[in-house]
């Protein structure tokens, strides 16, 4: 499981990111974050795509997240849908 958090700049910025995202099957949760599970290889060939396309000062954090941890998960104020399904977009 990773968690996805980003800023870009511009807004066609944010749509490149953002279809990169969910071409590995990522689901949006707020506005500058995703959620999913990757396995290494899909991982690694997510920030080669991100690298390839990331402009100068923007930036995308990946953090791994175990199952057990992300169980404990919080939420306040609105609520956040949560899926346990997620799909890939080829």
């Amino acid at each position: 499981m990773y968690l996805i958090s980003f800023d870009c700049k511009f807004k066609t910025n944010r749509e490149n990111m953002e279809n990169i995202f969910q071409h590995y099957g990522l689901r949006k949760i707020q506005s500058s974050l995703y959620v999913g599970d990757l396995n290494n290889y899909e991982r690694k060939d997510m920030a080669i795509r991100i690298n390839e396309s990331i402009k100068e000062n923007d930036s995308v954090l990946i953090i791994p997240l175990c199952q057990s941890c992300f169980s404990k998960k919080e939420s306040c104020g609105q609520k956040i849908k949560f899926k346990n399904d997620l799909f890939r977009v080829y």
